[in-house]
């Protein structure tokens, strides 16, 4: 008898263990699932528009992206122009350099990627994570920070020594756009972005 009694403790106390860790993990799951959410959440608030749907998405073309990209930006001309370059990767981009039309050595590279797709989306989600922090670093000969600024949320960077500027945002929640300057500042950056009509990208 008193043996029974120990057989049916034992059992009973492997029953409580096994509710435990259920119990545990199921807690444990549905916090992770929460914080996804959110993430989910933030990533579409950002942006307007959610990752996932941006993954089932078709990429631009080359030939609208290249539709878009003027010929000239305020006083700089295009000089290059490269398109392709990362369809190995399933990615859909476009990247123009421009240059001073009296002074060659201030030169402009704008960099247009579509993040529609399944690679270019996962791109554009840590671009997105990273421009949704409050972050600065100020440093001998320059900075960079994020910050908002024309609505939207931008990563600036200008080095001073080197006179290289940056600055980085995503427009109409799938187009990362970057645009790099060199001998430049990036208030000429800021006026350059000013003259380009983003409404016909799409």
């Amino acid at each position: 008898m008193m043996i029974e009694n120990q057989k049916i403790e034992k059992k009973a106390s492997r029953i409580q263990t096994l509710i435990l860790i259920l119990l545990t993990l199921g807690i444990s799951c549905q916090k992770n699932d929460t914080s996804q959410k959110t993430i989910s959440e933030k990533s579409q608030n950002l942006t307007g528009i959610s990752i996932q749907d941006l993954a089932l998405t078709i990429p631009v073309t080359r030939e609208e992206l290249k539709k878009w990209i003027p010929d000239q930006i305020g006083e700089f001309s295009i000089i290059k122009t490269v398109i392709g370059y990362k369809e190995s990767v399933e990615m859909s981009a476009i990247k123009a350099t421009y240059s001073h039309q009296l002074d060659t050595s201030k030169q402009v590279v704008l960099e247009i990627l579509d993040g529609a797709g399944p690679v270019a989306s996962v791109l554009l989600s840590g671009s997105i994570q990273k421009l949704n922090l409050d972050f600065q670093e100020l440093k001998p000969d320059g900075y960079s920070r994020i910050h908002e600024r024309n609505g939207h949320r931008v990563w600036e960077v200008e080095n001073t020594k080197e006179e290289v500027a940056e600055l980085e945002f995503i427009h109409a929640g799938r187009f990362l756009v970057t645009l790099k300057g060199h001998h430049l500042q990036n208030e000429e950056l800021w006026s350059l972005l000013d003259s380009l009509d983003f409404k016909t990208l799409k």
